[in-house]
């Protein structure tokens, strides 16, 4: 009696089952085929020479920052729907070929499509080569390296744009004030140029000069006339002709003098003070608007570098391969598994069976 219960529960809970899953496994169940790539998130900058905590004995802290949000990328909801758009990746793994287990059921929701999918794109991070790796799995070979391919496809453009949005946020703030010192630079320059045409001069310096060098020529005129005078009242009258005529052109030399040395140096307006004094105003503004954009052009240069050495670049370390026989699923594995599973069950049910007949 013993024998035969101990005969019924080998059949049913394990022989059956069993036969159940070896036939399920080696008839209906789908091949799967896989490709691999292996990537790394590199950029152009160095990395920070920090403390070496290695010879303390302790791990050293790894830059994992950048591999980690490129593995949540390609795990994300926009990576499947970027691969839905194009492969139509639902209508691969929801084929009527597929075996039911393994199928993805046509109504199933976008939800359960990401959650289905997180068991055949795999990605995993090694923190000491720094390299991540990608593991599709797919019911056609060529399928699978497509899938692959898509991806790298994706996370590359999804790396340009990270770049291209550091490079605009760091330099935009500082483009706007190129501009704007720019601006500046240019109304003063037009006022500078303004004040030249207005007053018909180069520069201040060259009026001073010219109005100093025709004072100094009236001076020297005047001392001759004067000492010409003074010659010529010795032997002639005061109503001479000739002494006439040299004090008219001593008065008119002396009008010419006041005039140019109120030029030079007046309160009128148009004197050469006035004009020197709005000159180096303009120039004083003009150098320092002109130190602000030199100084706004060599930030932004700079923040333009930074940037480029900032850049991340996505390098692909092994190219996605290509099965040649179908590895999944692993059947000595799941028959296996199963044996073992199932013998534990029936192990564990016929000992409660005879600890229950033993006690009735």
């Amino acid at each position: 009696m013993r024998s035969r219960v101990n005969l019924v529960l080998f059949l049913l809970l394990f022989a059956l089952p069993f036969m159940v899953v070896t036939a399920y496994e080696l008839l209906y169940a789908t091949d799967r085929y896989n490709s691999d790539a292996m990537i790394e998130i590199t950029q152009q900058k160095p990395a920070a020479i920090g403390l070496d905590l290695s010879v303390l004995g302790l791990p050293a802290p790894a830059n994992n920052q950048d591999p980690l949000i490129v593995i949540q990328f390609i795990n994300s909801l926009d990576m499947l729907q970027y691969l839905e758009q194009q492969l139509q990746v639902r209508e691969h793994y929801s084929s009527d070929s597929v075996d039911w287990w393994s199928r993805l059921p046509a109504s199933a929701s976008v939800e359960d499509f990401h959650t289905y999918m997180a068991n055949y794109i795999v990605t995993s991070y090694d923190s000491d080569s720094q390299l991540i790796s990608i593991h599709v799995e797919a019911f056609n070979r060529e399928f699978a390296q497509k899938v692959v391919n898509a991806i790298l496809n994706h996370s590359q453009d999804f790396i340009d744009k990270l770049n291209a949005k550091v490079t605009v946020e760091q330099s935009k703030f500082l483009e706007i004030q190129l501009a704007e010192s720019e601006k500046r630079l240019r109304e003063v320059t037009g006022q500078l140029l303004q004040f030249q045409r207005d007053n018909r001069l180069m520069t201040t310096d060259t009026e001073a000069a010219l109005v100093s060098s025709n004072i100094s020529d009236i001076e020297k005129q005047l001392l001759t006339k004067k000492a010409d005078l003074d010659a010529q009242s010795k032997g002639l009258s005061t109503a001479s002709p000739v002494l006439q005529t040299l004090k008219s052109q001593i008065d008119t030399l002396k009008v010419q003098l006041a005039h140019e040395k109120d030029r030079l140096a007046g309160t009128t307006t148009g004197a050469v003070s006035e004009l020197s004094a709005r000159y180096k105003e303009i120039s004083m503004n003009l150098d320092f608007v002109t130190n602000i954009y030199k100084s706004n052009l060599t930030q932004l240069e700079t923040a333009r570098i930074d940037a480029i050495q900032r850049l991340k670049y996505l390098v692909v370390v092994t190219q996605p391969s290509i099965a040649d026989e179908s590895l999944y699923p692993n059947r000595p594995w799941i028959l296996g598994t199963a044996a073992m599973v199932l013998l534990m069950i029936y192990f564990i049910v016929s000992l409660i069976v005879a600890i229950i007949r033993e006690h009735t």
